[in-house]
């Protein structure tokens, strides 16, 4: 099989050298949640990863994403995947979140629950505008501690729209995130701290 980063030919869908090119990210604390557990920095293979995700609809991609996100699920939360727009899964084919979700189920044994619905309409890149999330509506309600899921974390404003529905939200959990190293969310949802290069 081909490495789903460099397309070289191997016998895992990463190769060893983007494998290596992975690199942790800490945790992030957002006041409207908690703690957010991004798995990696959104910068390299992981990007790459990202990216194939979400605007090729390359599934595969969330298998190895998921690996990484796995370890921060609390053991007796409920997965909610936070919804992608409308037009932007209609444009691309696929949502990410709920793919992120599909595989994380699997690792955990984790219960899905698509308890979030997401206009169809949307800025195109919600997370770099300051305070700018989708107006999310409850598809049904939630009573177990949720933990949510999202492919990247920037300012926070997204998920922070998402906990608004759920009144036992415990964390969530990221592919990657694009806040620079050594900033967080303590002080609440900043734009200054989204990296150009996010997607």
């Amino acid at each position: 099989m081909m490495c789903l980063t460099c397309q070289r030919l191997g016998e895992a869908p990463l190769c060893r050298r983007c494998r290596n090119e992975l690199r942790p990210a800490p945790e992030q604390y957002l006041p409207a949640l908690g703690v957010v557990s991004p798995a990696f920095r959104h910068e390299g293979a992981a990007r790459s990863l990202v990216h194939h995700l979400k605007y090729r609809g390359v599934v595969a991609a969330a298998a190895v994403l998921a690996e990484g996100m796995a370890g921060a699920v609390d053991a007796d939360a409920v997965l909610v995947p936070v919804p992608r727009v409308g037009w932007r899964r209609l444009r691309y084919g696929v949502d990410p979140a709920l793919e992120l979700a599909t595989a994380l189920a699997r690792l955990t044994g984790r219960p899905l629950v698509r308890a979030l619905w997401a206009p169809p309409w949307g800025r195109v890149r919600a997370g770099r505008v300051h305070g700018f999330a989708p107006a999310f509506r409850l598809r049904r309600p939630v009573v177990h501690a949720v933990v949510l899921v999202d492919d990247v974390i920037t300012t926070g404003a997204t998920l922070a729209a998402a906990a608004r529905h759920f009144p036992r939200v415990v964390g969530a959990v990221t592919a990657t995130t694009s806040i620079r190293a050594g900033m967080s969310l303590s002080a609440g949802v900043a734009g200054q701290e989204v990296d150009s290069r996010s997607d």
